[in-house]
Parts: structure tokens; C-alpha cells; sequence
């Protein structure tokens, strides 16, 4: 009963909000529109959308322009969720929050190490990021080069992670996106462990297991595809955390000797079974990382509905059909059919269940 009278609010409230979201079908409605302003007509039908798009002339904008209204809508629409919530909500949505900034660290990460202008207009997402996280947005937007991005990050929690990166004298995104994935689970470990109990805890740990295994995965196959990788070099850069991967189901795909004979080792696996639950044919990891974390959140929603299943599923789903409807706007407008959205990119064909 405790979860019951903790949750009722504010599964009330997320109940009414996952209402709103887009469902299979009206992504292959959207998928059929001809134009973008056929699109943005479809999208005004969902009240979250018919928020966001008022008084804004989107024939004008190109995909950076929708990308950055819908990201700083998101940011919105989760800052009015945090003054509504308390308690271990308000923890979790904390973890959240740390999970936006992570990203929009990348982001700049990426553009600096490529030499490119920034692709987000960062002043904008500073009321969102930059209070609570002791970040200053001013001095991270002016930083030249990777060692004044890191030095603007010194009074941060991030500082320490990636300047021992940059001690070592790494040059790639991945290493430092790698070393803020690891900081920032270590902290959710920590989170699940020390605040939750029970069903919601099991529940959890149950997400961020998956998404360490399929980090760990995603990262030893393309090893195996695309790069020469010694396997020490492989074993030093794996998260240390464990959920359905053996440790000596790790150690074979590592030792592999390609990516042919990983996906043998991956079809012995729990998410090699999995796999053939949810789709028709063999999907890309990526493609199955996106239905696994999928079947999850609607798993745990189901079981367990007065807890932070519903919660964390209604933010994971806002996310996805954000990005769903980011690429969906970009292809109307380089005229690609519906036929190629559905099954190019919203992947629906070769998929046999959705939950």
C-alpha cells in the first residue's frame, strides 16, 4: 500500500500524459503524410505536439532547427514534471536530469573533437542544465579546443572522468563519451541500491543492466566489424557491470575472431532468444538495444504500475517518439516514400511483437 498512496499523483498524471503519446499506427499515418506541413497538420492532433509547434512556421526550419525545438520541449515538459514530483521521484528524476546534461556534453564533445561549430544552440538549454549541475554554459560554449572544455568543466562532477581522459591523451569521442557513461551508471547503481526495494528495485536494475550489456555488446562487435582491436584493449574499456551476459559469455564474444562468429556466441545468449521473440528476422544491436529497452519499460509498466515504471516508461517513450518524429520530418522533406520510413527507418516490418 505504501507505493500505492507514494504513486498515485503522479501515476494519475503520467497516465494522462502517455495518452498523448504517438502510437504505432499514427507513426505510419505520420509516415504517409506528402508534405511537412501535412505533417506538422498530423502532429497538431496530440496536444504535446500542437504546444510545441504554435506560431512557428516550420516550412522554415531545417532538421537542426526541429531537433532543437523538441529537445528543449522535452526539457520543459520534464522540469514541470520535477516540481511535481517528491521524494524518490524527485531522486530519480535528479538521475534523469544528470542523463540530459550527459547528452548535451556529448554533444559539445563531438563537435570540439571534430573541429565543427556547435550543433545546438547551448544558451537555450541553459535554464535547464546549468544551475543545478554547477555548469557554466558561457564558458563551455567559448571553449576552442578539448582542454578548455574540460577546464570549464572543473567545479562539475564531470571533471575528474574526463580529464583523466584527456591525461591520457585521447583524441576520440568515444573515450570520453565512454568514460560519462561509466561515471554516470556507477551513480544509478548506486541509486537502485541504496533508495528502492523490491519489485521497483528488480525493476530498475533491471533497465540499467540491459543498457550496460548491450554498451558492453555494442562496443565488442563493432570492434569485431570494423577495427583491429587487441582483446586487452576490449577488456579495459568494458563497463564492469553484469544483468543477462555471462561473464564467460563476455569472454567469448571478446575472444571472437569476427563479427560472424560474435553473433554465434550472441545467439546462445538470453537477448540471442530475445531476439528471436521480437523480430522476424536478425536485427542490427542497434535496432534491437531500442525493442529490448522497449519490451522493458512496457513489461515493468504492466507489473508494477504504482512504482517508477511508469514514470521512467513515459519518459523513455516521449524520448523515442521524439527522435521518431525528428527522422520522420527529415525524410517528408528529402521525399522519401512511406513504405521506406516504415520500414527504413521506423523499422516495423521486421519486428513480430512490440511488447
Amino acid at each position: 500500500m505504501g507505493n500505492l498512496f507514494k504513486y498515485s499523483s503522479l501515476t494519475t498524471k503520467i497516465r494522462s500524459m502517455s495518452s498523448d503519446l504517438i502510437s504505432i499506427e499514427g507513426f505510419k499515418t505520420l509516415s504517409e503524410c506528402r508534405s511537412i506541413t501535412d505533417a506538422v497538420n498530423e502532429l497538431m492532433h496530440y496536444k504535446y505536439y500542437s504546444n510545441v509547434f504554435k506560431n512557428i512556421d516550420i516550412n522554415a526550419l531545417h532538421r537542426e532547427d526541429i531537433e532543437q525545438i523538441l529537445l528543449l520541449s522535452n526539457l520543459e515538459e520534464f522540469s514541470r514534471l520535477c516540481k511535481f514530483s517528491s521524494s524518490t521521484p524527485k531522486k530519480y528524476l535528479n538521475l534523469v536530469s544528470m542523463y540530459n546534461t550527459i547528452y548535451v556534453l556529448k554533444r559539445m564533445l563531438r563537435d570540439i573533437l571534430s573541429h565543427r561549430p556547435t550543433s545546438l544552440d547551448l544558451k537555450l538549454y541553459s535554464q535547464y542544465l546549468g544551475k543545478k549541475m554547477n555548469l557554466n554554459i558561457e564558458d563551455l560554449i567559448s571553449s576552442k579546443d578539448i582542454s578548455q572544455f574540460i577546464e570549464a568543466l572543473k567545479n562539475t562532477e564531470y571533471y575528474n572522468c574526463l580529464n583523466e581522459v584527456f591525461l591520457k591523451g585521447s583524441t576520440g569521442i568515444f573515450d570520453y563519451a565512454l568514460a560519462l557513461d561509466s561515471y554516470y551508471f556507477e551513480i544509478c547503481f548506486k541509486f537502485a541500491n541504496k533508495e528502492l526495494k523490491g519489485d521497483e528495485k528488480k525493476e530498475v536494475l533491471s533497465i540499467l543492466g540491459t543498457r550496460c550489456d548491450f554498451l558492453n555488446m555494442q562496443w565488442i562487435y563493432r570492434t569485431k566489424k570494423y577495427y583491429k582491436v587487441d582483446n586487452a584493449k576490449i577488456y579495459a574499456t568494458l563497463t564492469p557491470h553484469y544483468y543477462k551476459l555471462s561473464p564467460d559469455e563476455i569472454k567469448r564474444m571478446t575472444e571472437a575472431e569476427g563479427a560472424d562468429e560474435f553473433n554465434e556466441v550472441f545467439d546462445t545468449t538470453y537477448y540471442g532468444r530475445l531476439s528471436s521473440k521480437l523480430f522476424k528476422i536478425r536485427p542490427g544491436l542497434e535496432e534491437f538495444y531500442m525493442a529490448t529497452l522497449e519490451y522493458l519499460y512496457t513489461k515493468n509498466k504492466k507489473n508494477n504500475p504504482y512504482s517508477l515504471a511508469t514514470l521512467s516508461y513515459y519518459l523513455y517513450f516521449r524520448e523515442l517518439e521524439i527522435s521518431r518524429v525528428i527522422e520522420i520530418i527529415e525524410s517528408i522533406r528529402y521525399s522519401l516514400s512511406s513504405e521506406d520510413i516504415i520500414t527504413k527507418i521506423l523499422k516495423l516490418k521486421a519486428r513480430r511483437s512490440f511488447a
